[in-house]
């Protein structure tokens, strides 16, 4: 574990919210909102498009915030824009949270608790699907890698250990492919609580994989009255069941470097083994 270091503990931990594209204008005021009411966060990173237009309709007096700078950046991959956002962080912690999904409450701040606890520099967190409303409709298993959403690590891991920065693709989807680079290097712990409201919309980057259709038709599903209770109750008792404090390695990832896979981009859902 890299030493600690002396700061607020209720202030130490800064977040990088990307917001790169139009379809997240209807969504980011609200992204920021929770990012800004959680009581671990000190600095907030906002990325944007470098000819963004619509953003301070979009967050409003948000934008007035002492905490938040705002970088433009050209429509480069995701992972060239947290590595450049990284530049910026002040802060011994930093947390990732894409413009488009919602903290729980308390959400860093119970991290920092359970990253003191288990001496580990990174803590990921479960979360429940969102339809695009925002409702909760679901709770995702959450075995093998958590959701960038709900990742909080030490920010001199991360630079240590950058994204990489080629184009979004099913085989190097950046965040799949980092996780499974640091395997052996990087100290890593899951917070079994659900911290993140990961929403699901059609005009997601990540639509085409495998494990994003599934859960696009689970959360479907689940907006049908009544099925939608049974849905939400099936998919808690599961994860409530199976709950653990550390991921699974799939012993096969090292072959799926050219490969679709579901869990490259991030959870397998409640219909997962």
């Amino acid at each position: 574990m890299l030493s600690e270091q002396k700061y607020d503990s209720q202030q130490d931990v800064a977040a990088i919210v990307t917001a790169m594209t139009d379809s997240e204008e209807p969504f980011v005021r609200d992204t920021l909102e929770a990012v800004f009411s959680d009581p671990g966060i000190g600095q907030v990173v906002l990325c944007i498009e470098e000819k963004n237009t619509w953003l301070n309709t979009a967050i409003g007096q948000l934008s007035m915030e002492p905490r938040l700078e705002i970088i433009r950046l050209p429509l480069i991959p995701l992972g060239a824009i947290r590595n450049q956002a990284l530049t910026c962080v002040r802060l011994p912690w930093v947390a990732y949270c894409d413009g488009d999904d919602v903290w729980c409450q308390g959400k860093t701040l119970i991290q920092r608790a359970y990253a003191k606890k288990t001496e580990c520099d990174f803590v990921g967190a479960d979360h429940y699907l969102t339809n695009a409303d925002g409702k909760i409709r679901a709770v995702a298993s959450a075995h093998y890698i958590p959701m960038p959403s709900s990742w909080m690590v030490r920010t001199e891991v991360m630079r240590q250990h950058p994204f990489n920065e080629l184009p979004f693709s099913l085989s190097q989807e950046e965040t799949g492919e980092w996780w499974r680079r640091t395997s052996a290097l990087v100290s890593k712990t899951r917070c079994p609580k659900l911290l993140l409201r990961y929403r699901i919309r059609t005009s997601s980057l990540s639509m085409n994989t495998l494990s994003m259709q599934r859960k696009t038709k689970i959360v479907n599903l689940a907006n049908i009255p009544i099925l939608g209770t049974i849905i939400f109750f099936v998919s808690w008792c599961i994860w409530l069941s199976r709950r653990k404090t550390e991921y699974i390695w799939q012993q096969d990832w090292e072959k799926q470097h050219n490969t679709s896979t579901d869990v490259e981009r991030g959870d397998t859902t409640l219909l997962s083994s």
